[in-house]
């Protein structure tokens, strides 16, 4: 029997869709999760997760088996250092972490393949792409899928990506569906590290960097203990986003010379890396446009549908597991019931969309000093780069999730909250 006297269902089987249903089928809920796809898969590079991203995958319960399939397979560390795309590739700027701040990196399908396994199949549906979400007089919603079949429940949690159906339900309908194209691409690929050094590539590639540059930069890390690197290269044409394409956001496979043009005035080093990429990735860059709320009813929108971010903190990711330890805290309360579930709801909306807003803006800033290097252009030199990247990271890293939901939870089913 549930331990829970409500059922959830959950829209979208990505990172953040298997992390929250594996923590509450582990705490005894009665969840099922319905993707889209013909099974659980995730596409793109490996993530990079910082201290907070770590505590709340610990929150959940599900750090251990995450562990076992990152990239090394322990917590560790490892911040960038900042070097100039162009000319000898000048030393900018090491960022310092201190010694109890815990990371760690991972390959998405393999976080995935870390989940997956310890998951009830009867409670997995796949094929099942959501179109539409209603509510009953009862108060409980159905979703329906676009083969015309439907599931009631009495809570629904929308992890269903950037292109959010549950989004619309909760946010109202919008003219771009709250969507905005940052006029960013970014192209990747991995590449022996053997043969970089072998083509004469002097640059420490053992090490996470950031390659910066005016209106553009790299981004390189090694994996596979250092046999491959990972490398995306993003090239901005402006800083105001504009309406969301309307052909595809990602190419698997462009000419090299799309993106290899783009860093012709660049340092040797870097040419030669992204020489190597015969076949990039095509990927253009679309956030959600900061939402006031993430609950409508019972409905709840957590990760990329409800705060898609620019990458350049490497922080959206962890924002959704914070909003899956939050909503994980929130229903597995001893005093959660389905009679105050719709009240309790209002806990994650008032601790959840202020945080991660306040990092997709400090997202959006990050990415704008990366492309703002160019000291003989007009840009940012040396000294007032290092400056703006100082801490930058810390008020992510550092922001108490668990004391917060402690103290709301404690202000709500206190003797003299009103249940």
């Amino acid at each position: 029997m549930p331990k829970k006297d409500f059922k959830i269902v959950v829209v979208g089987g990505g990172m953040t869709g298997l992390a929250i249903t594996t923590a509450l089928l582990r705490a005894g809920l009665d969840v099922h999760v319905f993707e889209s796809a013909p099974k659980f898969d995730e596409v793109g590079a490996g993530v990079g997760l910082g201290p907070n991203a770590v505590k709340a995958l610990r929150g959940l319960g599900v750090l251990e088996d995450v562990l076992v399939k990152a990239d090394p397979p322990k917590l560790s560390m490892r911040p960038y250092t900042f070097i100039s795309g162009k000319g000898n590739h000048e030393h900018i700027f090491d960022y310092a972490t201190s010694a109890n701040q815990d990371g760690l990196g991972i390959y998405r399908p393999m976080f995935l393949d870390a989940l997956v396994p310890t998951i009830d199949p009867k409670r997995t549906h796949f094929d099942k792409r959501a179109i539409f979400i209603s509510t009953l007089p009862s108060g409980r919603h159905i979703v329906t899928f676009h083969d015309n079949t439907s599931v009631e429940a009495d809570i629904v949690i929308g992890a269903d990506g950037i292109k959010s159906i549950t989004r619309e339900f909760v946010a109202g309908p919008h003219p771009h569906k709250h969507l905005a194209y940052v006029n960013t691409n970014t192209y990747r690929g991995m590449v022996s590290i053997s043969a970089l050094k072998k083509d004469g590539v002097k640059t420490d590639l053992t090490k996470p960097l950031l390659w910066m540059g005016n209106k553009k930069h790299v981004v390189t890390y090694p994996i596979r203990g250092n046999e491959l690197l990972n490398v995306g290269a993003a090239f901005s044409t402006s800083f105001i986003p504009s309406p969301p394409l309307t052909e595809a956001w990602v190419e698997r496979s462009v000419p090299a010379s799309e993106m290899f043009d783009a860093y012709e005035d660049w340092g040797l080093d870097a040419k030669i890396i992204l020489s190597h990429i015969k076949e990039p990735s095509k990927w253009a860059m679309h956030v959600v446009e900061p939402l006031e709320h993430y609950v409508k009813d019972k409905v709840v929108l957590i990760g990329d549908a409800a705060h898609a971010m620019v990458p350049h903190l490497s922080a959206g990711v962890g924002q959704g597991f914070e909003d899956a330890y939050v909503l994980y805290r929130i229903l597995t309360h001893p005093k959660t019931t389905l009679k105050n579930l719709k009240d309790v709801l209002r806990i994650y909306n008032t601790i959840r969309p202020p945080r991660a807003t306040f990092v997709q803006r400090e997202s959006v800033r990050m990415g704008r000093l990366y492309h703002g290097f160019a000291p003989n252009e007009g840009g940012n030199d040396i000294t007032t780069t290092q400056n703006q990247l100082r801490g930058i990271w810390e008020p992510v890293w550092n922001h108490d999730l668990e004391g917060e939901v402690s103290q709301h939870l404690d202000k709500f089913y206190g003797p003299k909250a009103k249940l």
